[in-house]
């Protein structure tokens, strides 16, 4: 089996990580597999000895990206199209037609795609260039059953049609990375505080603003608890500013991006992702396969990753009073923190490994060639 996997994405987030750790468990399990993306680019220079098809971003489609995929399919090179976004699974349907050989195999990644914003003609020409372009595909893949849900409730795909793969990733040796000591001296932490880490994007959708609000309510009660968030984006300053307002930046730190998120996160007593909703939720089960409890939002993937009272506690969205009713109960019990961490390192070796997501999305590509 000959497998390109395809973006046209520029930077590394949750997809990008997605398709070098499937990329890297595909090779590890014998399958001929490639990364299709731009070339320079964030994934392309993590790609490990990856070959790399350099597909570069061109205009609303992609002819010379086309072009090259369907020579590639038609001589025999590439059997399958893993697409992992709108663009490049318009891209790869071409391609197979114009070549008239080979599968599109697409992963829907996020709940409301970006396109279902559009209005007017641009909605109306939207809906007809995905009706073609789903109609294309030989099987769709959900990284959720939350996401398929909103799939099949907006007509992408059917029950039958679609396989539900949840996100895994390699375990983390924790022993490779720096001590949590050394972290926490690194950016300031008391060796006696209980460090509360979230990780995301500053972005309106994570809602990070309930997490700082919650935290800002809780301070008096619990003089130990700080609170680290990693991670940049449009509402940095908004946050920074609304942190200042409150009058806790000794207790509330944005850090910006750092490469080692992990070892932040290991550093860290308890991990929280306050967004309004989730497809999925990487970064739970990262957090998890470090043994640290999470504090999660009940909407989307995370009602399918944490177990509500055993490796974690799961939140109403945008719910402060509950955001900080949860924080006191895992800051106030350590013995809690650490009942909850096992169980969510052990959730992770039975739900999440990159193994387990290997071997599903092996079982998808079957189908989408036997179909």
């Amino acid at each position: 089996m000959k497998v390109a996997l395809f973006t046209d994405s520029d930077v590394f987030a949750g997809t990008e990580r997605h398709m070098l750790d499937l990329a890297l468990g595909l090779r590890a399990a014998g399958v001929d597999v490639q990364l299709a993306c731009p070339v320079p680019s964030a994934l392309a220079a993590r790609a490990a000895g990856l070959p790399i098809l350099r597909i570069q971003k061109r205009g609303p489609l992609d002819y010379p990206a086309v072009r090259t995929l369907a020579g590639l399919l038609r001589n025999g090179s590439v059997d399958l199209l893993h697409a992992h976004n709108g663009r490049t699974a318009l891209v790869a349907a071409v391609a197979v037609t114009l070549a008239g050989r080979g599968r599109v195999v697409a992963t829907q990644h996020f709940l409301d795609p970006g396109h279902l914003s559009r209005r007017g003609v641009k909605a109306l020409a939207s809906r007809i260039g995905h009706r073609w372009v789903n109609g294309r595909m030989s099987r769709f893949i959900a990284i959720s059953q939350a996401v398929r849900t909103a799939m099949l409730a907006r007509g992408q795909g059917t029950v039958e049609s679609i396989s539900v793969v949840p996100n895994g990733m390699p375990s983390v040796d924790r022993a490779r990375l720096p001590a949590p000591e050394t972290i926490r001296a690194e950016l300031g932490i008391d060796p006696g505080a209980v460090l509360i880490v979230s990780v995301a994007r500053l972005e309106l959708e994570k809602s990070l603003e309930v997490l700082i609000a919650a935290m800002s309510e809780i301070a008096a009660a619990e003089p130990s608890a700080v609170c680290i968030i990693v991670g940049d984006g449009s509402q940095k300053l908004a946050l920074q500013a609304r942190i200042a307002a409150l009058g806790r930046e000794s207790r509330i730190k944005l850090i910006g991006f750092r490469s080692d998120a992990l070892a932040v996160m290991n550093a860290a007593d308890l991990f929280v992702l306050p967004s309004q909703h989730e497809p999925f939720g990487l970064v739970l089960i990262e957090a998890m396969s470090l043994g640290k409890p999470v504090i999660a939002t009940g909407a989307g993937g995370p009602l399918e990753i944490v177990v509500n009272g055993e490796t974690g506690l799961l939140v109403a969205p945008a719910a402060v009073g509950e955001m900080g009713r949860a924080l006191l109960a895992l800051v106030r019990d350590a013995a809690l923190r650490g009942r909850m961490g096992a169980a969510g390192g052990a959730r992770f070796l039975a739900k999440f490994t990159l193994d387990r997501m290997v071997r599903a999305t092996l079982e998808a590509y079957g189908k989408a060639l036997a179909s």
